[in-house]
């Protein structure tokens, strides 16, 4: 069964073959189309392919809004700490919905591709029902109590 997991970021311009020829895990990508429109990447990463589905830009604002009640709700750090993550989020224009075939491998390297892309679009993962930071430091759910992505 596929696995799941959500990247959000705050600047979409760029996404891209400069960025996508740049990480070397990728093995090829492909643009998925609808009616002329970008609606999504196909990466074929050898241990899996994740199809990244961009999220509707009408959809974003009621996703987002639900998503800082999940935020607020997990959290269990600090106010400073809270304040950060919700002002991350409040930024975010774009959404990115992966869907990870056949699922994540053992040895962590689908993970690792979409905490890099994470990391180089200075994004948010949504993954294990917590939400990582662009640098792989979980800021709430099950992930940021056991203080890793390692699962």
């Amino acid at each position: 069964m596929p696995d799941n997991a959500t990247i959000y970021i705050s600047d979409p311009s760029l996404l891209g073959s400069r960025l996508f020829d740049s990480i070397d895990i990728i093995q090829s990508y492909d643009g998925l189309l609808e009616d002329d429109t970008a609606t999504g990447v196909f990466f074929d990463i050898g241990v899996a392919q994740v199809q990244m589905n961009f999220m509707p830009k009408e959809e974003l604002p009621q996703h987002l809004n639900g998503f800082l009640g999940y935020a607020e709700q997990m959290f269990s750090g600090n106010q400073d700490d809270l304040l950060y993550l919700l002002s991350r989020i409040r930024h975010v224009t774009f959404a990115m919905g992966c869907v990870i075939t056949p699922s994540f491998d053992q040895d962590g390297q689908a993970e690792g591709f979409l905490l890099e892309m994470t990391n180089r679009l200075n994004g948010l993962l949504f993954i294990y029902d917590s939400i990582v930071d662009y640098d792989g430091n979980p800021l709430t759910g099950p992930l940021a109590k056991q203080g890793s992505l390692a699962s």
